[in-house]
């Protein structure tokens, strides 16, 4: 009896041993500069799941590896959007349509205005069609001489420029400071995130970003993002790593479905300004969160 209970206790160790340990993370930054008042974001990994959000604003992210997609949920109107690279494409499509619907009714006025306001507001659509399918400027991010500690992490600063123009400083930690499994879904998280904006663009036939968000975590934890010279910044200011509630993890129980390209499309206007300002349509974002009511 001895025996047996000697070899179960060892088949135990051994199994505890040889599974993955799958810890828990919790990043909280506070966000200056952004608008009047300082605002919160919250990143937890929990697994192959990880949930971002602004603190208090009712709305949140959350990315399951799992499921391969990212859902956009709203708990004010008990709301989800589920967005995939295929959602993406066939939502973008949609929104390509009603746009070369809006554009064909801009150049029947256009066409009826006087010869001199007709000219520029040519011109200015022609240059705005350019602007679009030019090919993004080149973002590099270089690693400097600079070290900094945050929350007492030591962090080196990499330079980020964009068309040879320094925009941004990111104080990079060390992989060891979060669990690496966390760091990883992370990284897999963001660069989900930039496929689906890649996906987006090619769909509208602009060019996409030369380089996304999973930039800044590749080489370790971001800890402080700051636009250069004393513009907007973002700085963790804790980290936790308690066990999380798998229930913040999932979609909450009779929350329904909402479709971005099934809401109505917003009517062209009555009749076109004088001289229309060249610009390009904004750029959608992966998933857009369905109104509060």
């Amino acid at each position: 009896m001895h025996r047996k209970s000697l070899t179960l206790l060892i088949s135990t160790l051994a199994l505890s041993l040889s599974a993955p340990l799958l810890a828990d993370t919790k990043l909280t930054y506070t966000d200056s500069g952004f608008g009047p008042q300082e605002r919160k974001t919250i990143i937890q990994v929990n697994g192959d799941k990880v949930r971002m959000e602004e603190a208090d604003s009712g709305i949140y992210t959350l990315y399951d590896n799992t499921k391969k997609a990212l859902f956009t949920v709203n708990t004010k109107t008990k709301q989800y959007i589920e967005t995939t690279p295929e959602k993406m494409r066939e939502r973008m499509g949609k929104v390509v349509e009603m746009q070369n619907q809006f554009k064909e009714e801009m150049k029947k006025q256009i066409a009826a205005m006087p010869e001199d306001q007709r000219k520029v507001a040519e011109e200015r659509m022609k240059q705005a069609e350019e602007a679009m399918k030019a090919p993004a400027p080149p973002i590099k991010m270089e690693k400097t001489d600079r070290k900094d500690t945050v929350q007492n992490i030591a962090c080196q600063i990499s330079s980020i420029s964009i068309d040879g123009k320094p925009m941004r400083d990111v104080c990079v930690a060390g992989s060891d400071a979060m669990d690496a499994a966390d760091h990883t879904m992370l990284l897999t998280m963001f660069e989900y995130m930039d496929g689906i904006t890649a996906e987006s663009a090619k769909a509208q036939g602009i060019a996409a970003p030369s380089d996304g968000s999973a930039s800044v975590h590749k080489e370790g934890l971001a800890v402080r993002i700051q636009a250069v010279p004393e513009g907007p910044r973002s700085e963790l200011n804790a980290i936790a790593k308690d066990a999380l509630n798998d229930a913040d993890f999932a979609i909450p129980e009779g929350f329904t479905v909402f479709e971005p390209s099934m809401a109505p499309p917003p009517a062209p206007p009555a009749t076109a300004p004088a001289a229309p300002a060249a610009s390009a349509p904004a750029a959608t974002p992966p998933a857009a969160a369905p109104a509060a009511k």
